[in-house]
């Protein structure tokens, strides 16, 4: 228990509290701030952006530390694929990184984990009636998995503390699963990141002393994505459906473990190509941004989303028996519910401050 949950956890938790005031204290001394804007920023006053460092920091150290790297082949590959990201994160934290050449990264980190570290999707679990899929099948779903999941919590870090906690949710269910049925290397990578991410939070939640940046939010969806993935294939390993820790809709609970990044990426995607603009551009349409436009501080939108996370991950564990499309089918349906709600609060909100009744004359 020690050596796969709180060990870990702890190690990495002390190393990102105590990196991030030098962290802040060197930005600040080579003016790596990010400067505040009337738009799309919500801070007023320049901050640092790298927070990812302290992330990595604390979750390369203590995963390194505590795991026996002989009996975790399947994951050997993550190394070289969050070095790749970090490097990336941290040249676009800095000097800025055009939004292919960062695509094309995240592709290569994405590949060598999934082509060369065969960690990838061996089965559809009777979605659209299929099971078994061939191995390429499976590397492709792979594969765009990580992208999506890169750049969903990339996108969701809009404002203080949300991408960050949301990150925290995602892996300490994923640890506590990982750690109840003695996946012990898997374990000590989700509380690894877990501890990291609690010490950032520290430092961001509320009144942001410093933001992760590109750094931090890749990171945290290329390790997800390694959890989210194990996850839903360790479920698989023959015998295993007689453990009271079986998930017969794992992939749907894997979902519902990220709904809320990638309930925002679709959305804000969908609606970029309806009105024909770019994936790429930047607007005000994430769900943090409507949040905060319903006169909400940071800290109550990010504390709505965490509970409405928490909540769609309880349903779907409360929910782990029904077939696997079947729970997909659900968590759409929650997703339609949300948009609408959205979409609803908008046109309400336009009439509140578009409607101004006439004086009357006296």
């Amino acid at each position: 228990m020690f050596l796969s949950c709180i060990g870990p956890f702890i190690l990495s938790l002390i190393i990102a509290v105590v990196s991030i005031p030098v962290i802040i204290r060197v930005a600040d001394l080579k003016h790596l701030m990010d400067e505040p804007d009337q738009d799309r920023k919500f801070h007023s006053i320049k901050t640092p952006t790298l927070g990812g460092v302290a992330i990595f920091a604390g979750l390369s150290i203590s995963f390194s530390f505590f795991t026996d790297f002989i009996h975790a082949d399947e994951i050997r590959f993550m190394t070289p694929s969050i070095i790749l990201l970090f490097l990336a994160g941290i040249k676009d934290d800095i000097l800025v990184l055009s939004p292919i050449k960062k695509l094309l990264i995240q592709c290569a980190s994405s590949l060598l984990v999934t082509v060369f570290g065969n960690l990838y999707l061996t089965n559809l679990w009777g979605m659209f009636g299929i099971n078994e899929i061939p191995p390429i099948l499976g590397m492709f779903l792979s594969f765009i998995t990580f992208v999506a999941l890169i750049n969903a919590f990339n996108l969701i870090d809009g404002i203080n503390g949300l991408a960050g906690g949301l990150g925290f949710i995602a892996s300490i269910f994923f640890g506590a699963w990982f750690s109840a049925t003695n996946f012990q290397s898997l374990s000590i990578l989700a509380f690894s990141l877990a501890g990291a991410l609690l010490g950032f939070l520290y430092f961001n939640f509320g009144k942001a002393k410093i933001f992760m940046g590109d750094t931090g939010s890749m990171l945290i969806g290329f390790i997800i994505s390694i959890l989210a993935i194990k996850f839903i294939e360790c479920n698989r390993i023959p015998g295993f459906e007689t453990s009271v820790f079986y998930v017969k809709a794992a992939p749907g609970v894997a979902i519902a473990a990220v709904f809320i990044p990638l309930f925002d990426m679709t959305r804000v995607i969908l609606i970029r190509i309806v009105k024909r603009k770019s994936p790429f551009s930047a607007d005000r349409i994430h769900i943090h941004h409507k949040l905060v436009d319903e006169k909400l501080s940071h800290t109550k939108a990010a504390l709505v989303l965490y509970i409405i996370s928490v909540s769609i991950i309880g349903l779907a564990v409360y929910l782990k028996n029904l077939r696997s499309l079947e729970l997909v089918g659900v968590l759409a349906g929650l997703g339609v519910i949300m948009s609408v709600a959205i979409r609803y609060c908008h046109l309400t909100r336009k009439e509140r401050f578009t409607f101004r009744p006439e004086k009357k004359m006296i």
